[in-house]
C-alpha cells in the first residue's frame, strides 16, 4: 500500500502546469499480461458498479458517469504501473541494493539542488539533484523511483531544526547507490567537511552574480560562515547572526539555497571519487571535539553519543582558557582584526594574530585552494575580549604535512569574520 501510495502522488505530480525542476519525468513502467488481465477485470467490474449506480441514483448525468468512470481507469492504471514496477523479475529492472552508480556532473547537481530548494525544499532539492541526474545516465530503476517523498526533511526535519536537509536528502541518495563501506565513509565525510566549510560556497556566490542558477531571484554576493554544527538550527542561527539577515528574509532563504546546491555538488565529486577509486578522507576529529569528549565519554560521564563540539550548542562549561591570549585588560582598545600570518610566505610553520573587542565564540580554520576544511586551529571556542596568536605548523587535522600551495585562514568571531591568503612554500 506504501508504493501505491507513492507512485500515485508521482502521477498527479506531473499535472499539466504544474512546475517541476528538470530531470524527473513519469516513468514508463513495463507490465505483464497477467497484470494487463487483472486490469481489465478490475476496469470491467468496476464500470459495472458504476454504471449500476448511475441506474439507481437517476440525478448521476451521463457527463458524471464517463467521468467517474475514467477516473476509476486512471487510478487502477496507476496501481498497476507500481506492480510492474514492483515485479523486477518480469521487467528485468534491477533492484537489488546498492542500486548502480554511473559518474554525473557536480556542478549540474550544483544548479539542480539550488532549483530544487525553492521548488520543495533543501532536503528535496539536494536528493532530486542527485537521483534526477542518476535516472538520465544509468535510467531504469532511477526512473520509478519519486523524490517529492523528501521534502520532510526541510528545515532539519519538518522545520525542527535537526539534521540540515541538504544533509539528510544527500545522505538518503548516497545510501540508495553505495554500498554499506562506502556510504559509511562518504557520509562521515560529507558531514565532516560541511562542519567546517563556508555556506555559501564562492562558487555558488559566483554562479548567483553570473546568472548561471536557473532560478536568478536574488542575485548578490551573501556573506558566507561555518558553525562547526550539522544542524540546521546552529547553521541558520550562526549565519544569521554574523550576516545580521533574518530568518525569514529572502537573503536566508537564498543562502540555504545555494548551501542545498553546495552538498549536493560535493555529495556527487565524493561518489565520482569513489567510483574511480580515488576517494581519500579528509576530515579528521577536531581536537576540540576529542577534548569534549574527555568529559562526556566514557571516561567519564559517559553521556553522549556524537563527533560535535558541545561548545556550538551550550559553550565552554569546562572552564578553560583559550591558549596564547592577551588580557583585555592589557589591551583596553582591542577591535576586530586579523593580522597577515608571519612570516609569509613560511616553511614549515607560520604565526597569525588577531583581536576581538568583546567576549565571543571564535573559529579559526585553514582552508585549502578547494576551499576544504583541513586544519581546525580553534574550533568554536568561547574567547573573551583582547588579543590572540595561533601558531600553525603547515599541518592538518590528521597530522600530515600539507603541500606548498596557496591556503586561506578564515576568522570568525560572533558578527565578524575576514580570511586572509597563506602560502607554504618548501
Amino acid at each position: 500500500m506504501c508504493g501505491l501510495h507513492a507512485e500515485h502522488q508521482v502521477n498527479h505530480s506531473h499535472k499539466p502546469g504544474a512546475r517541476l525542476p528538470e530531470g524527473m519525468e513519469p516513468a514508463a513502467v513495463p507490465v505483464s499480461p497477467a497484470s494487463r488481465e487483472r486490469v481489465g477485470q478490475h476496469i470491467s467490474h468496476s464500470l459495472s458498479t458504476n454504471l449500476g449506480r448511475s441506474h439507481m441514483n437517476e440525478q448521476i448525468t451521463r457527463h458524471q458517469f464517463i467521468r467517474n468512470s475514467a477516473k476509476i481507469a486512471a487510478g487502477i492504471a496507476a496501481g498497476v504501473g507500481v506492480m510492474g514496477a514492483m515485479s523486477s523479475k518480469s521487467s528485468g529492472q534491477t533492484t537489488s541494493w546498492p542500486w548502480p552508480y554511473a559518474e554525473i556532473d557536480a556542478e549540474e547537481g550544483r544548479i539542480r539542488g539550488h532549483l530544487g530548494y525553492y521548488a520543495r525544499g533543501c532536503s528535496y532539492g539536494a536528493y532530486h539533484a542527485i537521483v534526477s541526474l542518476l535516472s538520465e545516465k544509468v535510467g531504469a530503476p532511477y526512473t520509478t523511483m519519486p523524490t517529492e517523498f523528501l521534502e520532510w526533511g526541510r528545515g532539519g526535519a519538518w522545520s525542527w531544526g535537526t539534521l540540515c536537509g541538504a544533509l539528510t536528502g544527500a545522505l538518503t541518495a548516497i545510501n540508495l547507490c553505495q554500498t554499506k563501506a562506502a556510504a559509511e565513509k562518504i557520509g562521515n565525510e560529507l558531514i565532516g567537511w560541511y562542519c567546517g566549510a563556508l555556506f555559501p560556497s564562492d562558487v555558488s556566490n559566483q554562479y548567483a552574480v553570473a546568472k548561471t542558477f536557473r532560478d536568478n531571484r536574488y542575485d548578490k554576493t551573501l556573506p558566507q560562515s561555518s558553525c562547526g554544527s550539522p544542524l540546521c538550527h546552529a547553521s541558520v542561527s550562526t549565519w544569521c547572526t554574523f550576516s545580521k539577515f533574518k530568518r525569514g528574509g529572502s537573503e536566508r532563504s537564498e543562502r540555504c539555497g545555494r548551501l542545498t546546491g553546495d552538498v549536493a555538488a560535493y555529495s556527487i565529486k565524493l561518489m565520482n571519487d569513489e567510483l574511480k577509486q580515488q576517494f581519500k578522507a579528509l576530515y579528521t576529529t577536531p581536537a576540540v571535539v576529542t577534548y569534549c569528549m574527555t568529559c562526556h565519554g566514557p571516561a567519564l560521564r559517559d553521556d553522549t553519543l556524537g563527533k560535535m563540539t558541545c561548545r556550538v550548542c551550550h559553550g565552554d562549561h569546562t572552564g578553560s582558557a583559550p591558549p596564547t591570549s592577551v588580557t583585555a585588560d592589557q589591551l583596553p582598545d582591542a577591535a576586530f582584526k586579523l593580522h597577515q600570518n608571519y612570516p609569509n610566505p613560511f616553511n614549515p610553520s607560520t604565526t597569525i594574530r588577531f583581536s576581538i573587542p568583546k567576549d565571543a565564540i571564535v573559529s579559526l580554520i585553514i582552508y585549502d585552494i578547494h576551499g576544504r576544511a583541513i586544519k581546525n586551529l580553534i574550533s568554536y571556542e568561547d574567547y573573551g575580549r583582547g588579543s590572540f596568536e595561533v601558531h600553525w605548523d603547515g599541518r592538518d587535522n590528521a597530522n600530515q604535512a600539507v603541500p606548498s600551495g596557496t591556503y586561506f585562514a578564515h576568522l570568525f568571531a560572533g558578527t565578524h569574520s575576514k580570511t586572509i591568503k597563506l602560502s607554504l612554500n618548501k
